[in-house]
């Protein structure tokens, strides 16, 4: 894959609203919707990784589950803690997170995984799987290669079902991995992929 360019996230966070940028969605993802209820979940403590805006971890903590929503972005964290006060928010890299080993029963990761190069996937496979308990759930959305107009520096990287399961089927048992959408203020929603596995470690 040809290395693309990122914002500085913090700074990104500081001069954009939230509720204009791409992956802004108030209400709980409906693929996670989906998958807490059909897999019967109701409680756990769950890490809302990159979570920006704060929406999911908001709506996750209202499902009754005990939620940390992360990001590297201080001002993102701020504005998140300031509006959202019953969950819990932290400034952290995943890349060297600070959270305990096995610190999580699941993990949702809507847009951290898919901008990373990649000599950095080795580390953040890494920690999620230390910071996460054996069996726990990583449920993980990323950019489909399905999509059109992302191409080389344009956007997050795009990935396969296939090149999913090379990647994580090391660590992870993977239960499945549908294609979707990403639900946000893109117009039309951009072509995606769902997928959620268990931690083997």
């Amino acid at each position: 894959m040809t290395e693309k360019e990122f914002p500085t996230w913090d700074d990104f966070y500081r001069d954009n609203k939230v509720e204009e940028m791409p992956w802004f969605e108030r209400n709980l993802d409906e693929d996670i919707r989906k998958a807490i209820e059909s897999n019967n979940f109701t409680d756990g403590k769950f890490l809302d990784l990159g979570t920006g805006p704060g929406t999911q971890a908001m709506q996750l903590t209202k499902l009754g589950f005990d939620v940390v929503g992360s990001d590297l972005s201080d001002h993102a964290i701020k504005r998140a803690q300031n509006l959202y006060p019953k969950t819990y928010y932290v400034v952290d890299d995943i890349l060297d997170s600070k959270f305990k080993d096995n610190e999580f029963d699941f993990i949702l990761d809507r847009g951290v995984f898919h901008v990373f190069e990649q000599d950095k996937i080795p580390a953040y496979l890494d920690q999620i799987t230390r910071i996460l308990k054996k069996n726990g759930f990583l449920f993980l959305k990323c950019m489909s290669v399905e999509e059109v107009g992302m191409e080389d520096g344009k956007g997050p990287y795009l990935y396969s079902k296939e090149q999913l399961r090379d990647i994580f089927g090391k660590n992870f048992k993977i239960n499945s991995i549908i294609d979707s959408v990403y639900f946000g203020t893109v117009n039309p929603l951009p072509k995606s992929l769902f997928a959620v596995m268990v931690n083997k470690k």
